[in-house]
């Protein structure tokens, strides 16, 4: 998980965060939005690129890979994210994934990579829907194809600030 990452920015709850992506596209303006789920301390990641479509309509597509070559960079500031989401709600749960299949193959690769720096501070589960149809976590697998993923902070001691917040 080396590497570099875009400036944030946070609302006051710090369940929204906003970058701009600067790659072979131009600028792409980010959101990173954690939601409550319907269960307790569950909390949906969603990460999308802000369209401005006039001056008082906003809309967010997170169904597009905006491919705009900075993969790297982009992935390691929603892990920034997640590490000052969870600072604010350690008991939080943080479930994300695509109904892209080419960013749920991303997202496994990045996972599988940086397990081992992953899960000093985080257990990772992949989600599954069960008989019941219940989405539930099982023992995350570098090779099991899965709906999404958990992510569960473990240890505090490694502090993320925010750099900017509005």
């Amino acid at each position: 998980m080396e590497g570099s990452q875009y400036e944030l920015s946070s609302n006051g709850d710090f369940t929204v965060f906003e970058f701009t992506s600067d790659g072979k596209s131009g600028s792409i303006y980010k959101i990173v939005k954690y939601s409550k789920t319907l269960n307790e301390n569950v909390y949906n990641l969603g990460l999308g690129d802000i369209i401005f479509n006039d001056d008082t309509t906003v809309e967010v597509d997170d169904i597009n890979l905006s491919n705009n070559s900075d993969w790297n960079k982009v992935i390691n500031t929603v892990v920034y994210s997640v590490y000052i989401f969870s600072s604010v709600y350690p008991k939080a749960y943080v479930l994300f994934g695509s109904n892209n299949t080419v960013k749920m193959r991303l997202y496994r690769m990045f996972l599988s990579r940086n397990l081992i720096e992953i899960t000093k501070n985080f257990v990772v589960y992949g989600a599954v829907h069960n008989a019941e149809g219940k989405l539930v976590n099982v023992p995350f697998t570098t090779s099991q194809d899965v709906e999404g993923y958990f992510v569960k902070r473990i240890n505090l001691n490694k502090n993320y600030n925010v750099i900017s917040y509005k």
